[in-house]
């Protein structure tokens, strides 16, 4: 008979489906629910903003959820970031699933969140992508994001001469956009050839130029108003030559894009400089952006990248995240 397990996390981007998968290959029956009670623009905004307007729509979706699971006898309940509920709900939860194991992981910072801090006591492990978080709290277990298969197929693929030197596919918080924004125009004068796809909501990009000063001068050329899919990102990326990313500037953990980078097998620019500390950073394949010194950028850009070992490369796949959450590994990737 197959383990049961009660999966709550955001359904962004698809990892949802794909994390659901591997769960399901590694001999779980998964039952799936959102950690928000709907996903509409209203909704998510209204939780962003003003939380406790919502407190009743979210003990409503919480309700529900206790209602539904309260006869499965749960092996393992696994929660990511879990940004409205609260510890009493948590609590609660585990009185209902007593036979549960339960892990909680944050592919967020607690900068960001900081009310989450709270919930980590309640479970038996919790996880984080973000090592300044796991060395300043107590319990909280440092363990990167992942590349699914779509990325180590495209690692796989015999490399061809790419027609793009710089890839970036990102959303455009303040940070990237000031850096793209001067930056990319004179590489371009240069010769680099650059994909660039700025994704903002147009609600938010009315929201920044009335209040966000990196965007007061910003023109809605400058931005794609629909994201990318799926597809269509991977098809970009295997032309790519290197990918630019830039990490919020309240996280220090390794973004989901740096990860999917190294499953690619492609080389990285990158401004975060935690990425000096992990054993699959080379010079040759990944460039930490600290100035712009736009001689040395081109130069990387000539070189070839250099695979990592075998056994590193796979450490980051979602097959392995995926068996560290079920099996309690939580050593493998202390550093």
């Amino acid at each position: 008979m197959k383990k049961k397990i009660l999966y709550i996390g955001t359904p962004i981007f698809n990892y949802h489906k794909k994390i659901i998968l591997e769960l399901e290959s590694q001999g779980y029956s998964v039952d799936y629910y959102n950690d928000r009670p709907s996903d509409s623009s209203f909704i998510k905004g209204m939780i962003k903003v003003r939380e406790s307007w919502m407190r009743v729509v979210i003990q409503r979706y919480f309700n529900k959820i206790l209602t539904e699971t309260k006869d499965k006898n749960y092996d393992l309940v696994f929660i990511v970031n879990c940004k409205v509920f609260t510890p009493v709900m948590i609590e609660h939860l585990r009185d209902v699933h007593k036979s549960a194991r339960f892990r909680l992981y944050m592919w967020d910072s607690l900068k960001l969140y900081p009310n989450s801090k709270k919930l980590i006591p309640i479970f038996d492990i919790a996880y984080s992508f973000d090592s300044e978080d796991c060395s300043r709290v107590d319990k909280l277990n440092f363990l990167p994001l992942f590349y699914t298969k779509d990325y180590e197929r495209i690692g796989q693929d015999s490399v061809m001469e790419s027609e793009y030197d710089i890839v970036s596919i990102c959303t455009a918080h303040p940070n990237r956009y000031k850096i793209i924004h001067q930056l990319f125009p004179e590489l371009k004068q240069r010769g680099i050839k650059i994909f660039s796809y700025m994704f903002l909501n147009k609600l938010q990009y009315i929201y920044n130029k009335m209040f966000i000063q990196e965007f007061k001068n910003a023109r809605n050329c400058e931005f794609e108003f629909t994201p990318l899919s799926e597809d269509e990102s991977l098809a970009i990326i295997r032309k790519a030559n290197t990918i630019f990313d830039i990490q919020h500037n309240r996280q220090s953990g390794l973004t989901m894009r740096t990860i999917e980078t190294l499953g690619a097998k492609r080389k990285l620019i990158t401004t975060n400089t935690n990425i000096k500390k992990y054993d699959f950073y080379n010079e040759n394949n990944i460039f930490v952006l600290e100035e712009y010194n736009l001689d040395r950028i081109v130069d990387f850009i000539k070189n070839r990248y250099n695979p990592v070992s075998e056994d590193i490369y796979r450490k980051y796949s979602l097959h392995s995240w995926v068996k560290t959450i079920i099996n309690e590994d939580v050593n493998s990737y202390n550093r």
